[in-house]
């Protein structure tokens, strides 16, 4: 981790103001972030495994969005927001296997916390699984293509456009310089950024929330 945070011994640790008794990762009012720093997110993500920090306003948000319709959250992660939302965390949960988790060791870094309840499902498993009418999903990495190598992804990340023609309504939470080469970019979309919204980001750009919904000529059964 001191690779990425030279300082991060002088940052101020906000773990007790995030994270429950039992260390897990605490759905909090928008307000309650609102006098952390950009760096003391940033430090206390890398330690923890972290990277985006659900609200109260965000499931609030979320909660008008999908009622009344089913929903499921891909590449859960902790399972927080999906657990606040009462809908089934679904996740690859790749950071468990042996490589991937030597790699973080070797680069100092914990691995994401998986939620008990957090099932082990990729997206096109769990969408098949559930046929949920919406797909939530926070900080994933977008399928890597070798035509598009430009835009980055991950040999096991998510087919997004995949999963867009699979479902009513995709709902992405993310960052923009982070997040600004998914391939999907070019579906039509709505983009929102609310002032509650946060993550370990310290990039200067914006956290958003992206809906995509499903074209009638783009339904996969």
């Amino acid at each position: 981790m001191d690779a990425y945070l030279t300082d991060a011994a002088n940052v101020r640790d906000i773990s007790s103001l995030l994270l429950d008794s039992h260390g897990r990762l605490r759905v909090v009012p928008a307000r309650a972030l609102e006098g952390t720093t950009a760096q003391e997110r940033l430090v206390f993500g890398v330690r923890h495994g972290l990277y985006s920090f659900p609200t109260e306003d965000l499931c609030d948000f979320l909660r008008a969005r999908i009622r009344g319709k089913t929903a499921i959250e891909i590449g859960a992660g902790h399972g927080a927001l999906a657990g606040a939302l009462s809908i089934p965390a679904t996740d690859n949960r790749q950071q468990e296997e042996s490589a991937v988790k030597a790699h973080y060791q070797q680069i100092g870094q914990p691995t994401v916390p998986y939620g008990e309840h957090v099932e082990k499902l990729d997206a096109v498993a769990a969408v098949q699984r559930y046929r949920p009418n919406v797909v939530i999903a926070c900080w994933v990495t977008h399928l890597f293509d070798a035509g598009r190598p430009d835009a980055g992804g991950n040999m096991f990340g998510v087919d997004e456009a995949r999963l867009i023609a699979s479902c009513d309504e995709y709902i992405f939470i993310g960052n923009e310089q982070v997040h600004a080469n998914k391939p999907i970019w070019a579906l039509p979309h709505e983009k929102l950024t609310p002032s509650w919204l946060y993550s370990r980001a310290v990039n200067g750009s914006r956290d958003f929330i992206a809906i995509w919904r499903r074209a009638p000529s783009l339904k996969i059964a």
